[in-house]
């Protein structure tokens, strides 16, 4: 058994050390006139902060591995390709989300995107990427979607673990659904307190989305499942006792609690097995039995 963890542990750090070594940026030429304007940069998880001014906390928390930006000129035009290496297609699916905004597909990309005439998001197995047009201008956008056509052609199309589906399907709200792997991407959702309340420790991905229902009206579902129901009671005792204190707790128990918060809207967290759900938002005071 144990050399066979030790087998699978190497075989996966060599995939990862090969999908990064295999990364190549388009050439001269991807598209008329089109040239690189300086050498490829890498910057490997501990130098992220060199590139993004802010915001790269959120990358490190999905788990970021590396790196490669490349940047072309054409006269005055200037595009720049960013492949963002994750540890796994899951991580990369997590930011993309996060990252995309309302989906707004590019013709002539078969992997999954959203793009406008200043930028594309894309998704393609534990890669995400951008492409930036740093002008804005809609008739370089044949340019642009060269330029992610011909990157994508060298990434492999890893499919990620059908995290998502883990949300009831009913009142979901179609582009709402949501991954999150720490307290970086938690506060995208809602604030519970301080450091890792919902002891995700850096590896566990929890999943949100928005729901209408006639009774509690719009509120938010946070789904995170512990790897057996010991942890789950760790991580549930962990936000009761660390609960923020602007939210006022109104019952609580070993499997469950209420709260309210400073907008007088309500908010659960109940136990089920080894999983925790979390309800905020909700229009009026719940009970602690499972929600529709």
């Amino acid at each position: 058994m144990l050399k066979r963890k030790i087998f699978a542990a190497c075989a996966a750090a060599i995939v990862a050390a090969s999908l990064n070594a295999a990364i190549v940026v388009p050439p001269d030429g991807f598209a008329p006139g089109w040239k690189k304007s300086e050498g490829l940069r890498k910057f490997p998880g501990s130098r992220l902060f060199d590139h993004i001014d802010g915001g790269a906390e959120l990358f490190l928390e999905f788990g970021f591995k590396g790196l490669c930006l490349q940047r072309y000129k054409k006269g005055e035009d200037e595009l720049a390709l960013e492949i963002y290496e994750m540890e796994s297609p899951e991580a990369a699916l997590g930011l993309y989300l996060m990252k995309c905004g309302r989906e707004t597909p590019v013709k002539g990309l078969d992997a999954r995107n959203s793009g406008e005439p200043a930028q594309f998001t894309i998704l393609q197995g534990r890669c995400f990427i951008h492409v930036n047009n740093f002008s804005g201008r809609e008739d370089l956008l044949p340019a642009m979607t060269e330029l992610a056509r011909r990157a994508l052609a060298g990434i492999p199309a890893e499919k990620a673990a059908d995290l998502i589906g883990r949300l009831p399907g009913q009142g979901l709200q179609p582009g709402s659904a949501c991954l999150f792997r720490g307290p970086v991407g938690l506060q995208a959702f809602y604030t519970f307190g301080e450091g890792d309340i919902l002891d995700q420790r850096g590896l566990l991905f929890g999943v949100a989305g928005s729901y209408d229902d006639l009774k509690f009206g719009h509120f938010t579902l946070i789904l995170i499942d512990y790897p057996d129901a010991g942890r789950a009671q760790t991580a549930f005792k962990n936000l009761a006792g660390r609960l923020d204190p602007y939210l006022k707790i109104l019952e609580n128990s070993e499997k469950g609690l209420v709260f309210e918060d400073f907008q007088k809207k309500f908010g659960t967290a109940a136990l089920r097995d080894a999983r925790l759900e979390l309800r905020t938002g909700l229009a009026s005071e719940p009970a602690l039995s499972p929600q529709p």
